[in-house]
């Protein structure tokens, strides 16, 4: 990862169109440099240009290093290996984005399907943090279907195993939310299972399986295929960060970004069955309009 925006990667990540950027520079309001008659700006002259022009960065300089909300396996991985230091907390997409908007973290994860719009995670964070001054990065896509023991192979979607045990997920969650919608338009709501006691990450979710102490969960291909789980695919969901802008450029974060291009990580990535990596790091939503 660069330690540079070009003047395009700058005014994407600040919301304005490149004539702004120039203008500021013009102006000289914002640090930059020339190389061979290029504008480069180093993006930690950058965030202590955010620093010195916001207000209410004060507040931001402090947000405890945690991302809240939903669990990934691919990024507690890349955050345990790559030294950036940052806690992880998991509650829930919905959980998340609430604690988010209190300044509970520097991030939250979260994959919430807008059944109306047919959209990711904007709807939501448009809905939620209508007040935050964040980016919407895209972590990974990832394939979630029903994950269950081999000897019910027989079963071929959601209907064949009504009045068996369901894992129950933290309300609020992504995965709770799609299987709301999956369920009802089966014509079934969760009072058609046998509910188990309620579970707040991927790995637990399926151990529930594997141990048997249920017969099936809305789980990611990945761990169905790390226990040798049955596996059907239900749909592709895209896993994104908020990310607080100013934490951004700070040394957790740069670690962590640091750490998602080298060959260990995508090496790791590509061995996960149903995750695909091509456009991490890709900006789905701004939230401010300079």
């Amino acid at each position: 990862m660069s330690d540079y925006f070009t003047t395009d990667e700058l005014a994407e990540f600040l919301r304005v169109k490149p004539r702004k950027v120039y203008d500021l520079v013009s102006k000289e309001e914002v640090p930059f440099s020339r190389v061979m008659g290029k504008l480069l700006f180093s993006k930690e002259e950058v965030a202590n240009w955010i620093a010195g022009n916001n207000n209410s960065v004060e507040n931001k300089n402090y947000l405890p290093d945690v991302i809240l909300g939903s669990h990934d396996p691919l990024l507690e991985y890349a955050i345990k290996k790559s030294g950036s230091g940052i806690a992880l907390s998991f509650d829930g997409s919905n959980k998340g984005l609430e604690r988010f908007k209190l300044n509970q973290g520097i991030a939250s994860g979260l994959h919430i399907y807008d059944f109306s719009s047919k959209k990711w995670n904007i709807p939501s964070v448009e809905k939620y943090l209508d007040d935050k001054d964040f980016v919407l990065m895209e972590w990974a896509k990832r394939e979630r279907g029903l994950i269950f023991q081999p000897l019910n192979k027989s079963k071929k979607s959601i209907t064949d195993f009504k009045g068996l045990r369901l894992v129950t997920r933290q309300p609020g969650s992504g995965a709770e939310n799609y299987l709301k919608n999956l369920l009802k338009s089966k014509n079934l709501n969760l009072s058609d299972f046998v509910k188990t006691e309620i579970i707040y990450s991927e790995i637990d979710a399926v151990s529930l399986v594997l141990s048997g102490q249920a017969d099936v969960t809305l789980g990611i291909a990945s761990e169905a295929e790390k226990y040798k789980l049955k596996f059907i695919p239900v749909v592709k969901e895209r896993f994104d960060l908020v990310i607080d802008r100013f934490s951004w450029f700070e040394n957790p974060f740069q670690k962590l970004f640091q750490f998602s291009k080298t060959i260990e990580f995508n090496d790791i990535a590509s061995r996960l069955k149903g995750y695909n990596i091509k456009d991490l790091g890709m900006i789905h939503f701004n939230s401010k309009q300079v």
